[in-house]
């Protein structure tokens, strides 16, 4: 592998995290479906102009967006820390909470700043059981 981060001594990559591009679909197939409501609310209440398709418009901008961006949510969960693909790092021992949701896992650390998040995992319980069983080798 020749885009891994550089490691520490006697640090071993566990899992190394890829979006998913299938969670992505789901997750753009129902904010679509959701977009459909205010499209419609908008296609009644004016039928005669272009105000239907802001909803969609911006959904579809956003979603885009985070496509064109996917790539950047990399990141390498190593024995001694999680690696994010700017750069940034979190050591294991900092780690005070994990949380598996739908689209991402979220961690929560003690070194300050908003919960770390990794998106789009393509098994997010997988992830978080990679998380725990380092935290146990640590302690």
């Amino acid at each position: 592998m020749t885009d891994v981060p550089p490691l520490n001594d006697d640090e071993v990559i566990l899992y190394n995290h890829l979006p998913s591009l299938r969670v992505y679909k789901r997750m753009a197939l129902f904010l679509l479906a959701v977009s459909m409501l205010p499209t419609l609310s908008f296609a009644i209440i004016f039928p005669d102009t272009y105000w239907p398709i802001v909803p969609l418009f911006i959904t579809c901008f956003l979603l885009v967006q985070e496509r064109f961006t996917l790539g950047r949510h990399r990141a390498w969960i190593t024995n001694q820390r999680i690696i994010l693909q700017g750069g940034a790092a979190i050591a294991l021992g900092s780690i005070d909470k994990l949380k598996s949701k739908t689209v991402a896992v979220q961690v929560r650390h003690s070194g300050g700043g908003s919960p770390l998040q990794l998106v789009y995992p393509y098994d997010g319980p997988a992830i978080a059981r990679t998380i725990q069983t380092a935290l146990k080798a640590i302690i």
